[in-house]
Formats: C-alpha cells, sequence, structure tokens
C-alpha cells in the first residue's frame, strides 16, 4: 500500500480576522494489491481548536489519469464498488476518528480507481450572521489492482520529445527523472508521472539525451532508461 498524508485547510473569517481551521488525512494515497485484503483505513484528525463537521463519500473515477477526473456516484456502495464509514464525522479539536474503506469489487482485470470525499461542512457555523466560511474538500485517491497485475511502459523518443505508453494492467509511477548530456553540462531534473493502463504520455524532455526514471509498481523500485 502506498501511503501518503494531506492537509486540508478551513478558512473562517469573522469578525475579528481570519483563522486557520486544519484537517489531516492519511494517507492520500490508497492501494489495494487485488481482492484479498478488502478493508483498509484513513486517519482523519482535527488540528485546529473549533469542532469540524464531515461528510464523507466515494465516486468512482470513470477515466483514471484522465483530466478533468469524471466520477460516477451512487447511494448504493455495490454500484459505485467502494464503501466509506462513517458516512458523517463530528471531529473535536485534537481529536482523530478512523475511516472505514472497503472494497467491494469481485474480479478486476486493470486497474479501477475511486476518491474518497472529505467535505467539512458548516455545522453549528450557519447559525451566526456575522462568520463568512470557505470550506475546501479534500480527495483521497484509492486504486485497486487486479489479482496479477502487469506492468509494462512501451518508450519511444523523437530528439527531445518523449512517449511512454502504459500497455500493462496496472497504473506504474515514474519518478527522479534525470538526464544528464554530459560535455560538462549540468543534469536536468525530469518531472515524473502515475501512467495509468491503456495512457500514453507526451512530454518534451531538458535536452536529446537519455532519461532514466525511477520506476514504482507492486514490487521494488527500479530505474528504467529511455
Amino acid at each position: 500500500m502506498f501511503r501518503g498524508s494531506a492537509t486540508v485547510a478551513a478558512l473562517l473569517m469573522g469578525c475579528c480576522g481570519p483563522a486557520a481551521a486544519q484537517l489531516t488525512a492519511n494517507p492520500a494515497i490508497m492501494s489495494f494489491n487485488g481482492t484479498e485484503n478488502t478493508r483498509q483505513d484513513i486517519k482523519i484528525g482535527n488540528t485546529s481548536s473549533r469542532t469540524q463537521y464531515l461528510k464523507i463519500s466515494a465516486a468512482r473515477i470513470l477515466e483514471p489519469g484522465v483530466n478533468p477526473e469524471t466520477y460516477f456516484e451512487s447511494p448504493d456502495p455495490d454500484e459505485v464498488g467502494l464503501l466509506v464509514a462513517p458516512r458523517r464525522i463530528a471531529l473535536q479539536p485534537g481529536e482523530e476518528r478512523i475511516v472505514r474503506v472497503i472494497l467491494l469489487e469481485d474480479e478486476i482485470e486493470t486497474d479501477k480507481a475511486w476518491r474518497v470525499h472529505i467535505q467539512p461542512t458548516i455545522g453549528d457555523i450557519e447559525a451566526d450572521s456575522n462568520v463568512a466560511v470557505t470550506l475546501l474538500a479534500f480527495k483521497a485517491l484509492v486504486f485497486a489492482r487486479p489479482d496479477n497485475p502487469t506492468t509494462e511502459i512501451v518508450g519511444g523518443r523523437d530528439g527531445k520529445t518523449l512517449t511512454l505508453t502504459n500497455v500493462g494492467t496496472s497504473n506504474v509511477v515514474l519518478f527522479n527523472g534525470e538526464q544528464c548530456p554530459g560535455n560538462d553540462e549540468p543534469c536536468h531534473r525530469v518531472t515524473g508521472k502515475r501512467l495509468w493502463p491503456g495512457l500514453e504520455w507526451v512530454t518534451e524532455l531538458p535536452a536529446d539525451a537519455p532519461v532514466t526514471f525511477e520506476l514504482r509498481d507492486t514490487g521494488e523500485d527500479r530505474s528504467i532508461e529511455f
């Protein structure tokens, strides 16, 4: 399981000046490797001095890796393929709570992905007409790999143009990209990407020279050169 963390900021501006109300969510990215282990948790914490009221829901990403993301949402978790519980939480200052995430898919042939929406709501603030509230939602990424995933990246070069295609059944993360042209030129950092199955990534490189990335999939990280 690949873990990250994120902070959600809700800016509360009242008569006495602005104050920041923060939520933490860990992990920000969650993966299910096959359908054997179907339960994981997101830990949500309230680091502010105000009670936070949260609404939590799940939506299937229809085409993972395509921007803008489009979603399928339904009140029936079986139709979405993912269950989150509880759906509403009131977090006291300094409190942490667990949100259970349950995979409901029986068969997965290629990666499926969801967003878990963690949406602060106004709660008891809406009775105070002197407070203006801006609330920022957080969306955790959840994806499930097939029971026997394959990851294969096909690369092509045309000068500085790099084209990569994921012809496997599961996503990979390309990171720590680097180009070292030689001839006393400094090495260049190259931004990476999560590449979903069936998708192509075209990017312009700093130089017409080989580029290396670290590649992360279901096994150990490894280097790959194009």
